[in-house]
């Protein structure tokens, strides 16, 4: 009687005092049953966190109580305790299925399933990365539907032909920030971290609003991986030689050995509340084509540090050193056709460093607050006067609040980019630019099945440069242009993994410094500047369908779009011939059109008991000049009397297989690209005397049925270790994917993969 009157008294004490009666739990990961940091947990209108030991401390002063559980890559649950027993000491989360419940964050800015997404996504796991033996990020690329990387520059569905290295519609992304170097717009590929990747995601489509001018046709986002509660170490050495053309006259190199070799090694670990992630890689390249060599080292350390449960600070370091020599055209397409034309031939040295600090903080109201800061130091030395030396600044705060009662996310942000460049191809001297921008988007949950997404972006770009140059006055030596942009899209949920949406979305481009202000030569062809050239815009649109498939032993999705974009004042280099001049000039061209359909399939399936994953698609473009038959420049501007933009394939059909038996793994991968319609007329029928200096001509009359490749690889593993063999252009087809520039004959690769732990 005593301790009942004791424990009534405490309670009655309890509740005047107004404390609070709580209960520790912990989160642990289901497969291995390791504490889970920064798990969110729900509870009516509060929230909570999960510490070091995956532990919180729960409000049991009310019941009955209900919990939402969400943390990324895990599947979200919700639980009901009726009284303080019925409440465990530790929930478990099991993590999500790698083929259905794809999580991405490119689209929104949050983490959401891949099926709920209002636009067209594809996902690449670094598993594939390895399996292929990518030794650069571009590699991978093309095994995407609808991607090709053309010379170092990415194209989404058509909406990019072939630039000369100067400005691109595709933003690249590493962990969400820019990546593009500002100055000329161009993706650095070899930057990018690819031995430390969670996955990549590639965005098609107009995404301009949420991530400014430069995703005017779509992004590609490298997503870096952290460390989790065990260590990990991973080395890999490769190896890959070279063998002869098919045309064996073309083979320029005797006893000598033509071969790329690559080292890399990535190390995650935690320390409390350090997370630590190193990383490196060089590779030697001695090039099947002449003087086209590399040796390149890169190193990257990332650091992240928990604060507190809700304040969390990163500081990533990421350096790389380039020594190569390439060439633009080669000698002449018969004996030749690996071999440079005279006064082509490049040596550089670059030196890149990026330095990215950025802090996160959820509020006690569980907004979140991102400030993103990158900058990057640039230095390339060229002996062929195209030396520049760039700083770049980026930074961008950006605010989530997610207002559950509407179903509702807002997402908005404010970015500042700055941009000085000295260069020898800019006339020697020294530019500014500048870019300003705000965005907001609404993602609205109107019922468990539809979705609406809405956005808005006004980006304000200006750029300082001499008041006069190439006897071309700029007032005051400055211009600036601002543009508004939206964008509204859907998502209709059919079934758990299936969905139809629709998209339309604004772009809109300023062109880079090098684009207005480029002068240089190479071989017989000049580039000139044209600082009068206007900002493109335009638009895309999409409609898809996404369909979940488990069933008859495949588990995965199958997609099928349809999309139209258009262009105006799009920018392309375009051939000048005047009195003293003979080259290219980036001009508005005027207004184009890029339609066309895609179908793709993604998932794993059983073969006589062999799980064997597969990716494959096939697009379809009709990319065309809106004003063709008015234009008399564009019409004597492309090779073929065809409507069809240039540097265009209409079709891809791409297809990658990966059956696992036992201890072994056999891939085989299918590309099928067609012809490329028209180039610029310029390099078939050089003018003035129209002739055709180079074959280039000669050589696309003989290779007009486009290209097929087969590539096959077989691995082993056993223990730590993983052995892969590969064989590439089985077939040996010769090709071009740009003007003048054969690629890679039959290569067979070797490749050593080590997992410490």
């Amino acid at each position: 009687m005593k301790s009942l009157i004791i424990s009534a008294f405490l309670a009655i004490c309890s509740i005047i005092s107004g404390r609070t009666q709580t209960k520790s739990v912990t989160i642990l990961d289901k497969s291995d049953n390791n504490p889970l940091f920064g798990v969110n947990v729900r509870h009516d209108d509060k929230g909570y966190f999960t510490d070091l030991d995956g532990k919180f401390l729960l409000d049991i002063s009310n019941f009955p109580i209900s919990l939402t559980i969400s943390y990324v890559g895990y599947r979200t649950i919700i639980v009901t305790y009726p009284n303080e027993s019925s409440v465990p000491s530790s929930i478990s989360l099991v993590g999500l299925d790698i083929t259905l419940d794809q999580v991405t964050v490119t689209g929104s800015k949050y983490e959401q399933n891949i099926t709920k997404s209002t636009v067209s996504i594809d996902i690449l796991k670094p598993d594939l990365l390895r399996s292929v033996n990518a030794s650069g990020s571009d590699k991978i690329l093309n095994k995407i539907p609808g991607v090709q990387v053309l010379d170092g520059q990415a194209n989404i569905r058509g909406g990019s032909g072939y630039s000369y290295g100067a400005g691109s519609r595709v933003m690249l992304l590493i962990d969400d920030v820019p990546a593009l170097q500002p100055d000329a717009g161009f993706p650095n590929w070899g930057d990018i971290p690819i031995e430390n990747l969670s996955q990549i995601e590639v965005l098609k489509g107009a995404a301009s609003t949420l991530y400014g001018s430069a995703a005017l046709n779509g992004i590609i986002n490298f997503r870096s991986s952290y460390a989790t509660s065990t260590p990990e170490t991973r080395f890999s050495a490769a190896s890959t030689v070279f063998l002869s053309p098919k045309d064996v006259a073309k083979k320029w190199w005797k006893d000598t050995l033509r071969y790329e070799n690559n080292f890399s090694f990535v190390h995650k670990q935690k320390f409390g509340k350090l997370d630590l992630i190193t990383s490196g890689l060089y590779n030697k390249l001695q090039g099947f084509n002449q003087f086209t060599n590399e040796s390149r080292g890169r190193g990257n350390v990332n650091v992240r540090y928990r604060v507190t449960d809700r304040l969390t600070a990163q500081l990533g370091v990421l350096a790389n050193f380039n020594k190569n020599n390439s060439f633009f055209l080669w000698a002449n397409p018969g004996s030749g056709a690996m071999k440079p034309l005279s006064g082509t031939v490049s040596d550089k040295k670059s030196q890149r460093i990026y330095v990215d600090p950025s802090l996160t903080y959820l509020d006690k109201h569980d907004n979140k607050h991102r400030l993103l800061t990158r900058t990057i130091f640039v230095d390339n030395k060229n002996n062929t006067n195209q030396s520049n030396k760039s700083l770049n600044q980026y930074t961008e705060y950006q605010f989530q609040k997610n207002i559950d009662k509407l179903r509702l996310i807002l997402t908005t942000g404010a970015v500042g980019a700055w941009t000085k460049v000295d260069s020898e191809i800019l006339g020697d001297t020294t530019f500014r630019s500048a870019n300003y921008a705000w965005y907001l988007q609404a993602d609205k949950t109107v019922n468990d099945n539809f979705t609406l997404a809405a956005g808005v972006r006004y980006e304000y770009v200006q750029q300082n440069s001499p008041e006069v140059f190439m006897n071309v006055k700029i007032p005051e030596g400055q211009v600036s242009d601002g543009q508004l942009i939206s964008r509204l899209a859907a998502n209709y949920k059919t079934s758990e993994y299936s969905a139809i949406r629709a998209s339309f979305g604004q772009g809109y481009r300023y062109p880079t410094l090098t684009e207005r202000f480029v002068t240089t030569t190479f071989g017989a062809f000049s580039i000139f500047a044209n600082p009068t050239l206007r900002p493109e815009t335009g638009w895309s649109s999409e409609l898809g369908y996404k369909q979940g498939v488990a069933l008859g032993g495949f588990k995965g999705f199958v997609d099928i779009s349809g999309f139209i974009s258009e262009y105006e004042d799009m920018i392309e280099f375009t051939f000048v011939f005047e009195p003293g001049r003979l080259g290219f000039q980036p001009q508005n061209v005027g207004n184009t059109r890029i339609s066309g359909y895609e179908a793709s399939i993604i998932g794993q399936m059983n073969i006589f008991g062999a799980p064997v994953n597969i990716m494959a698609g096939y697009t379809y473009i009709n990319p065309v000049y809106k004003n063709y038959d008015t234009s008399e420049a564009i019409r004597n501007s492309v090779s073929e009397p065809v409507n069809v933009l240039k540097y265009r394939s209409k079709h891809q059909a791409k297809i990658d297989a990966e059956a696992k038996i036992g201890n072994f793994k056999w891939g085989v991968s299918v590309q099928r690209v067609s012809h490329v319609i028209n180039i610029d007329k310029a390099f078939e029928s050089v003018p003035p005397v129209g002739i055709d200096l180079f074959g280039i001509g000669q050589y696309r009359d003989f290779n007009a049925d486009g290209y097929t490749l087969v590539d096959s690889r077989i691995s082993f593993m056993t223990g730590k270790f993983t052995i892969t063999a590969l064989i590439n252009n089985i077939f040996n087809s010769e090709y071009t994917l740009r003007p003048a520039l054969i690629e890679a004959p039959r290569n067979i690769g070797l490749r050593l993969d080590y997992k410490l732990n």
